[in-house]
């Protein structure tokens, strides 16, 4: 009886903190969805030009909606990225500058504001130029989806619904998808304890940045906070932080993968990200 009572209790914890995970994010699907669904019926409109004009900027905003936003932006840039609203570029800068509770987490514990102001700069800064490098290279983009392609993905047969309607029913199945992902890396995380983590980091201090910049691709908003935990107990120096958090594209991979399903893709896009956390990992060494 009691080992049933402990694991419905355990059951519930999860569940909570998975709930606490996805529920902000929906109003950032909803709002994305709407956005395509207009943009879609507005082809030919100004709106849809000035995007496209603008995507030369693309890594700039995209640096820093990502880093403000936290895991938000990131969760839906997919969206944007496959549409070719947004250019690959912008999406890997979005997604090394996201870092979901970092900022929050470090001003709470009183951490100095010129450390923060330092890996906040050197973030977007070198997101930013990782973007551009991205899309100077990265001439040949692939077919584009449309927001109809999605449509017949997601089998919601939006035709034959109202804009709000099929808004809500992407948005709906999009956040089932994110929480169930979500729960069940919630549930490895409570079963790992946060100790073991600290003891996988102090027994491995060379390799420190390629562990958390691998750790950093696990796709849970949780693993920033873990990272920045450690950091502030002295745990982790500020070179495996800024690895494991610009490689952490958080829920945005798991977006990614639901709207396509690309394992060749996704593993690019992990590579590239992982990549880049090992580089400025150690070039946040040198610097700080």
């Amino acid at each position: 009886m009691n080992f049933m009572l402990s694991v419905f209790h355990t059951i519930v914890s999860i569940t909570l903190q998975t709930a606490e995970d996805v529920v902000y994010l929906i109003p950032y699907f909803f709002l994305t969805y709407l956005l395509l669904e207009y943009l879609e019926h507005k082809t030919h409109s100004k709106i849809r030009k000035i995007i496209q004009k603008t995507n030369r900027f693309g890594p700039f905003w995209g640096a820093f909606a990502g880093l403000m936003s936290g895991c938000g932006f990131a969760s839906v840039a997919a969206n944007f990225y496959l549409t070719r609203v947004i250019t690959f570029g912008t999406l890997i800068a979005i997604y090394l500058a996201s870092s979901d509770e970092m900022l929050p987490l470090m001003i709470s514990q009183g951490i100095s504001g010129k450390i923060i102001a330092q890996i906040v700069v050197f973030k977007i800064i070198f997101s930013v130029f990782i973007g551009f490098l991205i899309d100077f290279y990265h001439h040949r983009q692939k077919q584009s989806l449309t927001f109809k392609d999605l449509c017949n993905q997601a089998n919601c047969h939006c035709r034959e619904n109202t804009v709000l309607k099929s808004t809500l029913i992407h948005t709906l199945q999009l956040t089932v998808f994110v929480f169930c992902i979500c729960f069940l890396f919630n549930a490895v995380f409570h079963f790992v304890p946060f100790e073991r983590m600290a003891l996988l980091f102090a027994s491995h201090e060379t390799s420190a940045v390629f562990i958390a910049a691998l750790v950093g691709l696990i796709p849970n908003c949780g693993v920033s906070i873990a990272l920045t935990q450690l950091y502030i107990q002295g745990v982790l120096s500020v070179s495996p932080l800024i690895a494991g958090l610009l490689s952490g594209g958080g829920i945005g991979l798991i977006v990614l993968y639901k709207l396509k399903p690309d394992v060749k893709e996704l593993i690019k896009i992990g590579g590239i990200l992982f990549i880049c956390g090992v580089i400025g990992g150690h070039i946040a060494g040198l610097l700080f």
